[in-house]
């Protein structure tokens, strides 16, 4: 009860600037998915909720861009601290919600786009998963491909809930080509095969990134988003390469920054860097939650996940606190 009285307070103007001294200096770096309506498939944030949160940031905080991080590690602000705004995925509602909420507030922003996505269409299997789950017509299923030691009832929330959570947790760590065996299988047995053309485009069109690119900074999440601590060479080269080229293609920018797929510390290593570096990546974003200080690796800036019911708990997160 007290820490929500203290997160509700640090939400206001007044307790923002109080609370100025108890902050370390450094760049929190915002990471957002989809912007969502209520009632949607897909999790995210919702654009009311995104909204509120801009309007406070833009209030209480300095946006920077990415050119900007490194100045700011260490050396900025702690009355109105530096923040950077980032979108994984490149999915469509960033052009349809979130944009126009940055562009009606001048707020730069960094996406990151697996360029397979927009140049073929189709899911990230991230998405394709929950997608199989919530449509498939089967009241029950084997609990996993790998493992046949139970059942889950899908008429059940928390059964259905506890399918995914698990099948992600196994399918993130195998290489790409048995992930997507598997992946192959779950679709088969959930009886929904084939039927991914059903569902609406969600990631951005190349027309969308150029007509967005006023306020936003483009940043490359390779290909077709494998992880890439899981890659030969020859494939982690590939996946980097024609990432940069088809963004430098279609946005005429050849990209300098850059987020590691999934982005957890397991999930790259020096060889993705020398790569990265080699193809005039300059930044490269994880998915460790942290503030960027002082002498901050430019190679594995950390971010903060925006999944904040309020904006107490939003402040929290924007303080470095998490």
């Amino acid at each position: 009860m007290i820490k929500q009285l203290v997160k509700r307070t640090l939400s206001t103007s007044a307790g923002w600037a109080l609370s100025a001294p108890l902050r370390a200096r450094g760049v929190s770096v915002l990471m957002y998915h989809r912007v969502t309506q209520p009632g949607e498939l897909f999790p995210g944030t919702e654009l009311g909720r995104f909204r509120a949160q801009m309007q406070w940031i833009k209030r209480n905080c300095t946006v920077i861009n990415p050119d900007q991080v490194l100045e700011y590690a260490g050396n900025g602000s702690r009355t109105r601290p530096p923040v950077l705004i980032t979108f994984d995925d490149g999915y469509r509602d960033y052009h349809d919600r979130a944009y126009p909420v940055l562009q009606e507030l001048q707020m730069p922003a960094l996406v990151f786009i697996a360029t397979s996505f927009m140049d073929n269409g189709g899911m990230i299997w991230t998405d394709e998963l929950p997608w199989a789950v919530a449509t498939t017509k089967m009241a029950s299923v084997a609990a996993l491909p790998w493992d046949r030691s139970a059942r889950f009832d899908l008429r059940q929330t928390g059964e259905r809930n506890a399918y995914l959570r698990q099948s992600k947790r196994y399918l993130k760590d195998v290489a790409d080509a048995e992930r997507q065996r598997w992946l192959n299988q779950i679709f088969s047995e959930l009886g929904v095969a084939g039927r991914q053309h059903e569902l609406e485009r969600q990631m951005l069109s190349w027309d969308e990134i150029r007509a967005t690119m006023g306020l936003t900074y483009y940043g490359g999440h390779t290909h077709t988003h494998p992880i890439m601590s899981q890659l030969g060479s020859a494939e982690l080269d590939s996946e980097i390469r024609i990432c940069r080229d088809r963004m430098l293609a279609e946005t005429g920018v050849a990209p300098r920054y850059f987020a590691y797929p999934n982005g957890r510390a397991a999930d790259f290593n020096d060889e993705s860097k020398v790569v990265l570096r080699k193809y005039g990546f300059d930044l490269a974003f994880t998915t460790v939650e942290g503030v960027n200080g002082r002498g901050a690796n430019p190679m594995e800036l950390r971010r903060m996940p925006t999944g904040a019911a309020n904006l107490g708990d939003f402040a929290w997160l924007v303080s470095g606190r998490g």
